[in-house]
């Protein structure tokens, strides 16, 4: 069965841990859920760390609801001081685990963002309200609670500000007490990171939506014209089939859209790049007349 697509569009895995002098950093650089970052990952990473100082860093749009939390009381379980670093985005559930820090820092141009939990529910009215009633019971017993114990804000405050998906830049984030202090600088390695799509928020500030360029895919007229070419130049229908897929991933590859590649046996193999190997092993003992084989090089 075909792995569902992350609701962020992510396709990349980030790496948790790595060394930082005589501390550890941890990225938190990805969603939180099996498409992403998940509790176990985290928990298992932080059996393995001796260090007195963790630097928790995190860009992440949130996710699962009881990952993050999990994350959080793993966090807090741990020994060492936790310093966070929000250096980029800490928004839904992200923003619970961010509080989890001794100290909790944040960069000039990132966002912390609080909302309501949400939830899927199939059936009657009577499923639909027993939901609503648990996702009640959520917000406030493992969300509002720590966004209240850290800021010493009232609860109505808080809830009012989950109702209404609030964005905090770093300053509010800092007046609303939710940060201890916003840093000099963003670091270096947060302007590089993969954008989110945000659009599943209903309120997002103007210039964080980010909006992928459209893929430079074949349209149909051109698959028929490289199909007529490789079939003139003596390709089987297999291998014809194999290089228009190739340039197909190809053109995904380009701007970053997750594809599969289907095998024989009916699966499907999550590297699109192993299409262009199956391409390039075609036609490295071809002369291919009309057909354009320089895209194909690595």
């Amino acid at each position: 069965m075909k792995t569902p697509r992350s609701p962020f569009h992510r396709s990349l895995r980030s790496s948790l841990i790595r060394a930082k002098d005589d501390a550890v950093e941890m990225l938190i650089y990805d969603e939180i859920s099996f498409w992403g970052i998940t509790a176990k990952q985290v928990a298992d990473e932080l059996g393995q760390i001796e260090a007195d100082t963790i630097h928790l860093r995190i860009n992440s749009p949130g996710g699962d609801v009881f990952d993050g939390v999990a994350i959080h009381n793993a966090l807090r379980a741990h020994p060492a001081q936790i310093i966070t670093h929000i250096d980029g985005l800490a928004a839904s559930i992200a923003s619970v685990i961010a509080l989890a820090g001794d100290e909790i820092r944040i960069a000039p141009n990132a966002f912390f963002m609080i909302h309501n939990p949400w939830g899927i529910t199939i059936g009657d009215a009577n499923i639909h309200r027993k939901m609503a009633d648990r996702l009640d019971k959520v917000a406030e017993g493992a969300i509002a609670s720590t966004y209240v114990a850290k800021t010493g804000e009232a609860l109505e405050t808080i809830e009012t500000w989950m109702d209404e998906e609030t964005w905090f830049n770093a300053r509010e984030a800092e007046e609303a007490g939710f940060v201890d202090v916003v840093e000099e600088a963003a670091p270096a390695e947060a302007r590089g990171v993969l954008p989110f799509d945000l659009s599943i928020y209903q309120r997002v500030p103007a210039g964080l939506q980010y909006e992928p360029p459209e893929p430079d895919t074949l349209t149909q007229e051109q698959v028929r014209e490289y199909q007529a070419i490789l079939r003139d130049e003596g390709f089987s229908h297999k291998e014809a089939a194999t290089v228009l897929s190739g340039l197909k991933k190809l053109c995904q590859r380009d701007v970053g859209i997750p594809s599969t590649l289907p095998r024989d046996d009916g699966s499907a193999d999550l590297a699109p790049d192993a299409a262009l190997a199956a391409v390039r092993a075609i036609l490295a003992n071809r002369k291919v007349g009309g057909l354009t084989t320089e895209r194909f090089a690595p």
